[in-house]
């Protein structure tokens, strides 16, 4: 069995919420080298992963949102910077969320 392609992140608990209420449906990564190392390839291309997992927080029993990957669409200008927009699919999973 393959393993998964995951892209981890981490956000904070108000943009959490707003994910896990489907209120936020891109994640919004500014283009620099660590994100572009992240998410493209070495030829410049998208990556593909299998899920994205959000966490809030750092500690292993931090609140975790999995998602489907529906995308890489390229680089768009947000808050007058430019981004990595990633498009956050269903939700899968949430771990240790009460809400």
């Amino acid at each position: 069995m393959k393993d998964k392609n995951i892209l981890l992140l981490r956000t904070c608990k108000a943009d959490f919420w707003k994910i896990v209420s489907w209120e936020m449906k891109f994640r919004y990564l500014e283009v620099k080298k660590y994100w572009e190392s992240r998410v493209l390839k070495t030829d410049g291309t998208p990556k593909v992963f299998d899920e994205i997992h959000i966490k809030n927080g750092y500690s292993s029993d931090s609140p975790l949102v999995v998602v489907q990957f529906s995308g890489n669409n390229g680089v768009v200008e947000h808050e007058c910077k430019d981004c990595f927009e990633i498009e956050l699919g269903e939700i899968i999973e949430v771990q240790n969320y009460t809400g």
